[in-house]
């Protein structure tokens, strides 16, 4: 085989291929917020799921996951492409996503936040842990209540790197 070196700090793509998220919140001044996030993933399952996800410090809805303790998880699907990339193009602290984009959205069931329309599924939870490192969180949820058309997964968009968007391919 022929390997090509991988600089270290561009590693994470190898093995960012999970399904892209968009972070669901709400703040303290009472704005709804969202934001695409690639690294979100199951830790536990017993007695109820358990999701983490990594987010930017610095970012609006790290913020209010921290405040309010409690966040959504929506699975935006491969039509909604254009949804994940203007909401990672602007700032939750600069403006109101929701209202600026236009986005349409309904309430979630058992946390308060806004799910955009028609993405494939959701994940209430509620905040467990919040570890900081440098200018990351880890922050972990559990799962209160969890919507999906079915099949959902066959429709995500994954993220590789910047540019770098697939959908799932052939069942195998």
């Amino acid at each position: 085989m022929d390997y090509r070196n991988i600089a270290p700090k561009e590693a994470y793509a190898l093995q960012n291929a999970g399904g892209l998220v968009l972070i669901c919140t709400k703040g303290a001044e009472g704005r709804y917020d969202l934001a695409p996030v690639a690294w979100c993933c199951p830790f536990d399952y017993e007695p109820v799921s358990k999701l983490l996800c990594v987010l930017d410090t610095s970012h609006k809805t790290c913020k209010d996951i921290e405040v309010s303790r409690e966040f959504a998880i929506a699975l935006p699907g491969v039509a909604q492409e254009g949804l994940v990339m203007e909401t990672g193009s602007i700032s939750g602290n600069d403006v109101d996503k929701y209202k600026e984009l236009g986005i349409e959205s309904f309430a979630a069931k058992l946390v308060d936040v806004r799910i955009p329309a028609a993405v494939l599924g959701w994940i209430e939870c509620r905040l467990t842990n919040l570890l900081l490192e440098g200018t990351s969180a880890i922050v972990m949820g559990e799962v209160l209540n969890a919507e999906a058309v079915e099949n959902a997964w066959k429709e995500r968009i994954h993220f590789v790197s910047d540019g770098i968007l697939f959908r799932p391919g052939a069942t195998i």
